[in-house]
């Protein structure tokens, strides 16, 4: 619940359901440590994507797009007997590999396939096989934040696939649990467009089995669907190809029959595999006819044609009238239709091809073929006339170089199974129209299977930084290109800016892609609103093509056929652009300083400007949560609140501001605050007007430090007439604290009669290696005795069965009464909490309150984020919630933690109720540790899941169960709890158990879930798991909470006792040595009789004698 920044389910027992989360990753594909068959990895220093912004799970659903996204509901589908299909029924075969990878196959991300050759009786055999065959090795590893992949292919054309009831696959498994998925494209223009469907398939099985997919196996997604995708269901119509992507985990499997089945007999369809083709004039174009079914009987069809503007009397086509015969079991033939070349400039022309009278078969859903005849007659058009300026005229030499780590100048990369290579020569096929005699061009050869690039990096004369060009002032890009005629997909990328101070290849990029459609010569313009956003997740800004500090740009391909060379010349910019608005933000939207010394605040043009522009700044605390573990600074303790305008001058682009930091000496988190612009004069708010400065404290941990009272001192007990307050002394106070530093926290402790503060302890602690304990008192110089009690170590925790009730809310109250602040602390802000979430968490009872019936009611409420003044990551506010947690006042370690709730409805709900290391802030997440109680999204809308994430098994590669109540989750009340001790975490839900978790399942990562956690409840909205909101989410929506109760083992730690009289006034130190300690007359019935072992301390105690204020500060072991 914390931060989800990977995409993937949580890995799962073998046998037991495992859940799956959506995570936004973009429409891309990272080659990077693909593996390969021989188990190595190749590292790829290219990203590719294609296609817009997509704010969701990266995959790789088309070839021509090669990365469409779609989300994945959760099914876990049940996997078969180990045997080939039935022969009862139909079967229509989509891949079975025996011809080598079939065409539109595609690989993509963290993820390689290869063809291998399998020999009957062989331990890879599959069953029953006899003869050798060719199946397809897909391995992945996705292991890695943010890592992705799959294999998949793209058809030519949409099939028809209504008839079936399902797909099928062999699939021969390594039985380690990783997940994948078998995805959809359904309906729509194209694969680029269709309608995302997908399963969740876990691999727990070591060898060959067959997975059968009924179409109601299958789940729309609800976090991403591309734009133009129908809402229409699973109609099965129009199928543009399949995707097997990986969830998590690293894993190899095997593939092979990948069909879709009918359990009736059907008869065969005959169609042509695509509805359009197109060929270069004079060439011949390839027409697949096929049969979705083989056949025992030939089949045959008549193939004629149908005049468009070009016609069989003008000599444009040949008549390719036939009859098409499939012998018996074949189910594809290939017609060749030529087409006459002229020397006319009468542009492209389109005639129809169309299947008839089939015998044997019936007509299939593509009966009709337009075939584009592409004229190549025209004149040769070369750069735009106007204003343009070269960038690469490749007349100079290719150099490569590196700058830190990132490639500069020029290189290539591509997939494991591809090729690519390039060269500057001066002996092109043709010359370059209009070019001198030895005029260079760059060569780039492409043998490709998923992508290959040739890229870019513009650099120095040394070869050795990373440099930019400034090219906002243009309206495009253009080159020449030697094409070949092949049809080969390829894409032009643009590295456009980096994240300020950037030692990292985080250009934010941008894609246009297009054709090999022409041969010889032509040059190729593209206006820069013509390229579309790529999220490849490598936290690149994301602030539009801005064009002001592009870092190059890449040429590529995403599949060739056969090997293709290209050629490339005269690289440039052209136009007149009128320049964007003037807009004045920061340059990036978070700094880091060492406490004490001054941050430095880059107010920042996004272009120079003709006159002199003034913003007033001003640098102020938040309450509100931001996008790290830090705390709140505080005003004038550790940072210094100022404001003032700033302006810069016509001609500059940018100025400065200092932001000094307050030095305390004391350890603590790191803490941030934040600095606003606001009032711009001769400009408009750029993309960032408001930054964080988060101080990363530099003092060391005093491992001797028990309290020093620098907060409220929630986690006390008082008995007695007493109360316990904490208060602030400044240095020069008459009271203050001796080598205090500017400030100091105390404690007060008013008692009218003897009294007692308690801490104990959420986990027990070591103090075996000091000789006493200490505490500074400010004495009133009357005779006080003071006795200092230690609960040592108890008795070893018997188990649940003998739990009892140790902390509970009830939530009982007056209706509109916020939370208990004595247990609950309201989390504020909206920077996505990780998640890119939709919500701000505010502190009104408005989102979270007593209802006066005992319960706590936490709502989520529509808002215009605009008039109520919040900003959250994406602008401004559109829905408030609340989120509260126990931190620093209720920490538990084991123990049984229950929650009776009502949940809330619709897709892109996601409340929960869930527990996080207390120790967050110091080590951060996931080494903190995070469990999962209860989570719930509105769209699964019968599941909740348990889940705990921790180094190397979080966010995506978490480890969770599910539970599937067959009907809507929040039709009811629940119960459900987790028993969490030592060896392992049970997940139930109305008393029924339903996933745990312990060491081994995490093995080789570390188990951290051995120390003591808070309590957190929350709705969010949207998100990576909780996915876009649908129609059906009508806010307010609300989570229910009855109570929170935690039973742990019963106290029985051995206590002891010391006391001291204290006559000193004012402050002083207070030790008392170990050694005095004796056994406590009283015990807690169970309680060990073995000495003070100080190995195991459960909390202390400090009593005052009398009445009287003492003040308290330091307490420590040495």
């Amino acid at each position: 619940m914390l931060r989800r920044a990977v995409s993937g389910p949580p890995r799962r027992r073998t046998g037991q359901r495992g859940r799956r989360s959506q995570y936004p990753q973009g429409a891309c594909e990272i080659r990077r440590g693909l593996p390969t068959l021989s188990g190595t990895t190749s590292v790829v220093p290219f990203t590719h994507c294609n296609g817009a912004r997509m704010d969701s799970k990266k995959r790789a659903l088309s070839r021509r797009a090669a990365a469409t996204l779609a989300a994945a509901a959760v099914v876990v589908a049940p996997l078969a007997a180990a045997a080939p299909a039935s022969a009862a029924g139909s079967i229509s075969v989509l891949a079975d590999f025996e011809g080598g990878a079939p065409d539109g196959f595609f690989s993509y991300g963290a993820a390689g396939f290869g063809i291998v050759d399998v020999a009957a009786g062989s331990p890879d055999a599959k069953p029953g096989q006899t003869d050798p065959t060719k199946v397809v090795s897909y391995g992945w590893d996705v292991t890695a934040p943010g890592s992705f992949g799959g294999v998949g292919q793209t058809f030519a054309g949409a099939r028809d696939v209504s008839a079936f009831d399902g797909v099928t696959l062999m699939v021969d498994g390594s039985g380690n649990g990783a997940v994948y998925q078998v995805e959809l494209f359904d309906g729509g223009p194209n694969a680029d467009a269709s309608e995302r469907f997908d399963v969740d398939v876990v691999d727990d099985t070591d060898g060959w089995k067959e997975l059968r997919l009924s179409w109601s196996a299958f789940t729309r997604a609800t976090d991403f669907q591309p734009g133009g995708a129908p809402d229409d269901g699973l109609g099965l119509t129009s199928l543009w190809g399949y995707a097997i992507p990986a969830v998590n985990g690293a894993d190899t499997i095997r593939v092979d029959d990948i069909a879709v089945y009918s359990d009736s007999d059907l008869t065969p369809s005959v169609s042509f595999s695509t509805a359009a083709a197109s060929t270069i004039e004079g060439d011949t174009v390839d027409v697949e006819v096929r049969l979705d079914l083989a056949s025992d009987s030939p089949v045959t069809v008549e193939l004629g044609a149908v005049d468009g503007t070009a016609t069989l009397a003008d000599g444009d086509y040949a008549d390719p009238g036939t009859t098409v015969e499939f012998a018996p079991g074949e189910t594809s033939r290939i017609i060749q239709v030529a087409t006459t070349g002229d020397d006319a400039d009468e542009g492209d022309e389109t005639f129809t091809l169309e299947l008839a009278a089939p015998s044997g078969a019936q007509l299939g859903s593509v009966t009709a073929l337009e075939v584009t005849i592409l004229d190549d007659d025209g004149e040769v058009v070369g750069p735009p006339s106007g204003r343009t300026a070269i960038v690469d005229d490749h007349e100079s030499p290719l150099v490569r170089g590196d700058a830190g780590g990132i490639p500069v100048g020029w290189f290539e990369a591509q997939d494991p199974s591809s090729t690519v290579a390039f060269e500057r020569t001066d002996a092109p096929p043709a010359p370059v129209p209009g070019a001198p005699e030895g005029n260079d061009v760059l060569s780039a050869d492409f043998d490709v299977t998923s992508f290959g690039v040739v890229v870019r990096n513009f650099t120095n004369d040394a070869a050795d930084a990373w440099t930019t060009e400034d090219w906002s002032t243009y309206e495009g890009i253009g080159f020449w290109m030697h094409g070949n005629g092949s049809g080969t997909d390829l894409f032009l990328d643009l590295l456009d800016n980096r994240n300020p101070g950037s030692t990292t290849d985080d250009a934010e990029r941008f894609v246009v892609s297009f054709s090999d459609d022409w041969r010889g010569w032509r040059f190729l313009t593209f206006d820069f609103d013509e390229f579309s956003r790529k999220n490849i997740g490598n936290g690149a800004p994301n602030d539009g093509l801005t064009l002001t500090d592009m870092h190059g740009y890449a040429f590529g391909s995403l599949r060739t056929t056969t090997p293709q060379t290209f050629l490339y010349d005269d690289v440039l910019v052209y136009g007149q652009a009128e320049p964007p608005a003037l807009a004045v933000g920061f340059d990036r939207s978070g700094y880091e300083v060492a406490e004490g010394d001054t941050a430095t605040g880059v107010i920042r043009l996004n272009r120079v400007a003709e006159t002199d522009v003034m913003v007033d700044w001003s640098a102020e605390a938040t309450g509100a949560r931001t996008a790290t573990e830090d705390l709140s600074a505080t005003p004038d303790r550790d940072f210094a609140p100022a404001s003032g305008s700033v302006v810069i001058p016509a001609g500059e682009r940018e100025a400065t501001i200092e932001l000094p930091t307050i030095e305390d000496g004391k350890h603590e988190v790191d803490e941030t605050f934040i600095v606003r612009l606001s009032n711009p004069q001769g400009a408009e708010f750029g993309f960032v007007r408001t930054a964080t400065v988060s101080i990363q404290d530099d003092d060391p941990i005093d491992a001797t430090l028990v309290e020093d009272f620098e907060t409220a001192p929630w986690l006390y007990d008082v008995t007695g007439n007493a109360e316990l307050t904490t208060r602030e002394i400044a240095a020069g106070d008459a009271d203050a604290v001796p080598g205090q530093g500017a400030y100091e926290g105390v404690a007060d402790f008013t008692h009218r009669g003897t009294a007692t503060m308690t801490r104990e302890f959420a986990g027990g602690q070591d103090w075996s290696d000091a000789d006493g304990i200490s505490l500074m008192v400010n004495g009133t110089g009357k005779p006080t005795r003071i006795t200092v009690g230690i609960q040592d170590d108890p008795a070893p925790d018997a188990g649940p069965d003998t739990w009892e009730l140790a902390w509970t809310d009830e939530f009982d109250g007056p209706a509109g009464a916020p939370a208990n602040p004595e247990n609950w602390t309201y989390e504020t802000g909206g920077w996505g909490w990780g998640n890119d979430e939709l919500q701000y968490y505010t502190d009104s009872t408005d989102n979270a309150a007593l209802d006066g019936d005992g319960n706590l009611v936490i709502t989520a409420r529509e808002v215009d984020g605009e008039a109520a003044g919040l900003e959250c990551w994406y602008g401004p506010c559109e829905v408030t919630s609340a989120r509260l947690i126990t931190e620093q006042k209720q920490e538990f370690e084991y123990g049984r933690i229950e929650s009776r709730v009502q949940l809330p409805e619709g897709t892109g709900i996601w409340p929960a109720v869930w527990s996080l290391g207390t120790d967050f802030r110091e080590v951060g997440w996931p080494q903190t540790g995070e469990i999962d109680i209860m989570e719930y999204v509105g769209r699964l809308p019968n599941e909740i899941f348990g889940t705990i994430h921790g180094p190397g098994y979080s966010g995506g590669q978490s480890y969770g169960g599910i539970y599937d109540f067959g009907a809507p989750v929040p039709d009811g009340w629940h119960e459900f709890a987790v028993e969490w001790t030592p060896e392992e975490i049970t997940w139930e839900v109305d008393g029924i158990v339903f996933h745990q978790a312990d060491p081994a399942d995490v093995a080789p990562n570390e188990w951290v879930f051995d120390h003591p956690f808070s309590l957190i409840t929350n709705i969010a909205v949207g998100g990576n798991f909780g996915g876009t909101p649908g129609e059906d989410l009508v806010f307010p929506q609300s989570l229910t909470v009855d109570y929170i109760r935690v039973y742990q083992a019963p106290d029985t730690a051995e206590r002891f006792v010391a006391s001291v009289v204290d006559r000193t006034a004012g402050w002083h130190e207070v030790t008392i040595p170990f050694d005095a300690f004796k056994r406590a007359d009283e015990q807690p019935s169970g309680a060990p009789d073995d000495g003070l072992t100080l190995t195991d301390v459960q909390g202390y105690s400090l009593t005052f004698a009398g009445k009287g204020t003492h003040s308290i500060d330091r307490v420590t072991v040495e």
